[in-house]
């Protein structure tokens, strides 16, 4: 049986099913007023189709959408699709490319994610929020440049290019913040 929420009772992290589309809600905010109902605005991510909007929603009841998430690892790129592993199950999954436009930048052979799913419906991935990864090649340092948190181009083993500090050469080990793409630090 469906689990009706009311659109004032959301609060971040939570997921419903409006207009034919289940939302993940990223803020809200409350307006009452004295004359009527009070009015929702959410901030929300469209987990179909990774669109962030606004949605205001006065007085909605709405269907939660319960999403269920497994433990997965990345194999391969079979051309078109990723394909991913279940740890429990051994089961394999085909996620199109197209859904994955900013994960692929971190997702190399081995990695842990978790796979995101609505019924029998595969919604995406949720990366770590930080990643260890080789650098395929980075600039050769400026000789001489000497100035405090000098940085330099670097492209990661999946092509995604980042600024490192001057010290980071080839082959080596970075940990970057999968939110943003930024550096954090060097890897081991």
């Amino acid at each position: 049986m469906a689990t009706i929420i009311h659109a004032k009772d959301l609060r971040p992290g939570h997921t419903f099913l409006y207009k034919n589309n289940i939302y993940l809600v990223l803020e809200n905010s409350f307006n009452k007023t004295a004359m009527r109902e009070g009015i929702v605005k959410c901030k929300v991510k469209n987990l179909r189709t990774s669109t962030i909007t606004i949605e205001v929603l006065t007085g909605e009841k709405l269907e939660q959408a319960n999403i269920n998430k497994s433990k997965c690892i990345y194999s391969y790129d079979d051309g078109s699709n990723y394909v991913f592993m279940d740890q429990e199950t051994f089961e394999q999954f085909e996620i199109p490319k197209s859904k994955l436009e900013w994960e692929k930048n971190f997702l190399f052979e081995g990695i842990e994610v978790s796979i995101i799913r609505y019924e029998s419906e595969i919604l995406g991935v949720i990366l770590p929020d930080q990643v260890t990864i080789e650098i395929e090649s980075a600039e050769e340092a400026v000789q001489g440049n000497t100035v405090t948190n000098a940085m330099k181009k670097a492209w990661l083993v999946t092509g995604y290019e980042i600024t490192v500090p001057q010290f980071i050469k080839s082959n080596e080990k970075v940990i970057i913040n999968t939110s943003d793409g930024s550096y954090v630090g060097r890897g081991k």
